[in-house]
């Protein structure tokens, strides 16, 4: 028997030991092991909260925020016009921080800059990964994006409060303005990881005086501790 004989009854005779197989059950079905590899991924990434993770009622404090965007090109500058404006539930997506196998404990997602990015859509300073509140404001501010007087859809950048452990400052959504005076407004926005874990908070109360850039928040995890945050400004669409 010549070799490419051989090779042909032995590729016939394999062809038939697995119809064999799959007939009696025997045989893994792809899709199903697709499937369950699937599911598996996504359950490493749900993770119990370690004691390191959940903190005090007195920590409920942000966390330094070192990036934003990984979408973005680390290349900092102006980009396209503003996106149309998004809803929480477009732009929430919870990412746990953990896995379950390995107990790594990384960055969850969205941190407070993405999200803001999302609902408002504004994305003219990409700064890719080395980006932050602070440094993001200081590249739309050399741009003129910026005011110092709060407008619907505009993102909040509350300045570093060493105290509050917040070196780079945080970002919100401002989803209502109301002028009481010239100087004096009551604001509602949303944010995410207040806690540290990425949560997100909507609907929550404060008042600003723009004459002194000073926030006060009424309602939210921060209402107690929340008082006379220093705001660096707003980013307008």
């Amino acid at each position: 028997m010549d070799f490419l004989s051989f090779r042909r009854r032995s590729w016939k005779t394999e062809v038939l030991s697995l119809i064999m197989l799959l007939l009696s059950g025997c045989a893994s079905d792809p899709q199903q092991t697709a499937l369950d590899t699937s599911q598996e991924s996504a359950q490493e990434g749900i993770c119990h909260n370690t004691p390191e993770e959940s903190g005090s009622a007195a920590d409920l404090q942000p966390a330094q925020e070192a990036s934003d965007d990984a979408g973005l090109s680390p290349e900092s500058g102006l980009k396209s016009a503003p996106l149309r404006q998004r809803s929480s539930s477009e732009c929430y997506h919870y990412q746990p921080n953990c896995s379950q196998k390995t107990k790594r404990i990384g960055r969850c997602e969205p941190q407070s800059l993405p999200y803001a990015r999302c609902r408002s859509g504004i994305r003219s300073c990409g700064l890719g990964w080395n980006n932050g509140p602070l440094t993001w404001f200081a590249c739309e501010k050399s741009h003129g994006n910026t005011s110092s007087v709060p407008k619907a859809g505009s993102a909040l950048i509350l300045a570093a409060v060493p105290r509050h452990k917040m070196p780079t400052g945080h970002v919100a959504y401002v989803e209502k303005v109301e002028a009481e005076d010239d100087f004096h407004y009551q604001i509602i926005f949303s944010h995410t990881n207040y806690d540290r874990q990425c949560s997100l908070e909507t609907n929550i109360k404060a008042s600003y005086n723009s004459s002194t850039k000073i926030l006060d928040i009424h309602s939210g995890a921060w209402k107690d501790w929340g008082k006379r945050l220093p705001v660096a400004g707003f980013i307008l669409r």
